[in-house]
């Protein structure tokens, strides 16, 4: 091979390369990347395991999350968009909102769920299996 296959080569391979991670970062939407859920219309909005717009896989404890959501409206689940789902470590059995309240001091893992209905953003916070959920706001 002379020099200039072996450029022609190394050119080739350093555009695919540059190709590919293009279409990495490009591809975080509609999947999980990093620690947040996201898409390209910014969420989900129905299914318990999938979503209806890009048909997203939907953490348990989001789901719970919705319908924990949905009976504090008195609305479908369906209406309820979950807008971003970010991995979290709260500081306590009350995921961080126990105010007064008596809380086991332990770290707990969870997630941390922003939702839409009706126009209003509701934000809540989970642990890992949605067991534990409470409204921040």
């Amino acid at each position: 091979m002379n020099n200039r296959t072996i450029l022609g080569i190394f050119i080739l391979l350093l555009v695919a390369a540059g190709g590919y991670f293009l279409y990495a970062s490009d591809k975080c939407r509609g999947e999980k990347c990093g620690d947040t859920y996201t898409n390209e219309m910014g969420g989900t909005n129905s299914g318990e395991n999938g979503g209806g717009v890009h048909d997203l896989p939907v953490e348990p404890a989001a789901a719970a999350a919705r319908a924990d959501l949905a009976a504090r409206l008195g609305i479908d689940q369906k209406s309820i968009v979950i807008m971003k789902v970010e991995e979290r470590t709260w500081s306590d059995g009350c995921l961080g909102l126990g105010g007064d309240q008596i809380c086991t001091q332990a770290l707990v893992d969870g997630f941390r769920v922003e939702m839409e209905a009706g126009g209003k953003t509701y934000v809540y916070r989970t642990d890992r299996t949605g067991a534990a959920v409470r409204a921040e706001n």
